[in-house]
């Protein structure tokens, strides 16, 4: 989530119950935001274990939820209805693999395969503010009011697993480790990171006087490392921010290079500048960002090079419309398109490997600003897969001079994994087209107990 967050300090581990406020105390944003994920795993881990990982009430006249119907070798229909995966509630108006609300597929990539294969579902939780959701924002606090709140709302996407014809196929029972194993395998074991301060004697210069030790950094943060493209050691990159991505502008138009702003900024500290890195992200990049693919990659990076303050408009070291990734990005207003800032440096001019992130480098301490320094943890046996929105969240406070990060009795750094995006995995239904426009269709949806 890139809010504007103090801290997130949620953790099941700890098996608290509730958070009580007392009289006469500051009120927190990371509290309050606490209690509702305290209940959120409460109501979700107790659906999950009455429910199994993914199930459906049936309706008597009808599929029930996220039934497939209607295939015609292009596309497929979907029931409206609901369906609970690991807890988690998904509902369903009714719709086709095409027109998915949040699937916004690319029609060369995502054509559905001719052999048999598995439907499935694909269920995350994506941040939303006001910037993508402008109703959220109250009017009666004035046209350039602020954002009191933001929202988390609940994504499924219909997706399909081409299987080899002839091979060995799930029934509705095995559907789900079969799925687990085949798409969220992909991606063990996963990256693992731990974070610190630099210690005195690692920041001494060679000829120099030693640096002061902890955090050097003048305020509160709270860092973001966040991985940009997918894959290994060598293959996979990062790229970190200061305020957990936050600083997120709305775009008016994107002409080339130049980028018009509906604002830049709050102020200097939540703005964008002069050499600033930055991405175009809108719906589409968002949602297409969630892919099953372990080597997918997100958008280039730009560095800002001018900005003309009296027309909000930033210009940057490339054109838009030759990402090789997102080459639509910011082009399509009704997709709230944004620009957001990131904080490791340049973006690389020449489109080159700096464009993609920062290169992860497993073994060592890396870097960030004001001596707080990440390690990316080597895997033993196999090597370590990186996926495409994976990140972690690093308080940094000035008052002791530390990060906020689990130590072990030694005082080490504990590896972590990362602190989200959590996917979630429901098998639907088992399509093999034959002849013509026939097909067979296996059900593999798990029904609740009929209603009485």
């Amino acid at each position: 989530m890139h809010g504007d967050f103090s801290r997130v300090i949620f953790d099941p581990a700890r098996r608290f119950s509730s958070v009580l406020s007392q009289q006469g105390r500051v009120q927190l944003d990371a509290d309050f935001n606490e209690q509702t994920a305290i209940l959120l795993h409460y109501v979700r881990t107790l659906a999950s274990d009455i429910l199994g990982p993914a199930a459906y009430p049936p309706e008597p006249d009808g599929l029930g939820g996220f039934g497939i119907d209607g295939y015609d070798g292009d596309t497929f229909t979907v029931a409206p209805g609901r369906m609970y995966v690991d807890g988690i509630l998904c509902e369903c108006d009714g719709t086709d693999y095409w027109d998915q609300p949040d699937g916004h597929l690319d029609p060369e990539r995502d054509q559905l395969p001719a052999g048999p294969f598995l439907v499935y579902l694909r269920v995350w939780e994506r941040f939303v503010t006001a910037r993508e959701a402008p109703w959220i924002r109250e009017t009666a606090l004035g046209p350039n009011g602020p954002d009191t709140t933001a929202r988390t709302r609940v994504v499924w996407q219909l997706c399909v697993l081409p299987l080899e014809p002839g091979s060995e196929t799930p029934d509705m029972r095995s559907a789900g480790r079969f799925l687990r194993d085949r798409v969220g395998g992909r991606f063990e074991p996963r990256g693992m990171l731990a974070a610190r301060t630099r210690r005195p004697e690692e920041a001494a210069p060679p000829d120099g006087p030693a640096a002061s030790s902890g955090y050097r950094g003048p305020e509160n943060q709270l860092y973001r490392v966040e991985v940009h493209r997918g894959g290994r050691e060598g293959t996979a990159t990062f790229k970190w921010s200061r305020e957990n991505g936050s600083v997120a502008l709305p775009v008016r138009d994107v002409s080339g290079t130049v980028v018009e702003l509906e604002t830049l900024g709050r102020d200097d500290k939540l703005g964008v500048d002069v050499g600033d890195v930055v991405e175009i992200i809108d719906d589409a990049v968002v949602c297409r960002g969630a892919s099953d693919r372990p080597d997918a990659g997100g958008g280039r990076l730009y560095t800002v090079r001018s900005v003309d303050y009296d027309a909000y408009r930033v210009t940057l070291d490339g054109d838009v419309a030759e990402d090789p990734v997102h080459p639509s990005a910011g082009q399509v207003p009704t997709r709230h398109p944004l620009l957001r800032r990131w904080d490791q440096g340049a973006g690389g001019g020449d489109g080159g490997p700096e464009a993609m992130g920062v290169p992860v480098r497993e073994g060592e301490w890396l870097p960030l600003e004001d001596g707080v320094e990440v390690r990316f943890e080597p895997g033993q046996d196999v090597p370590r897969v990186y996926r495409r929105g994976d990140y972690w969240l690093i308080p940094a406070r000035v008052l002791t001079g530390d990060v906020e990060w689990p130590r072990g009795r030694q005082g080490q750094p504990l590896k972590r994994r990362p602190h989200g995006v959590r996917y979630h995995y429901a098998p639907l239904a088992l399509l093999e087209p034959r002849d013509g426009d026939d097909f067979r269709l296996v059900d593999l949806r798990m029904p609740l107990a009929p209603r009485r």
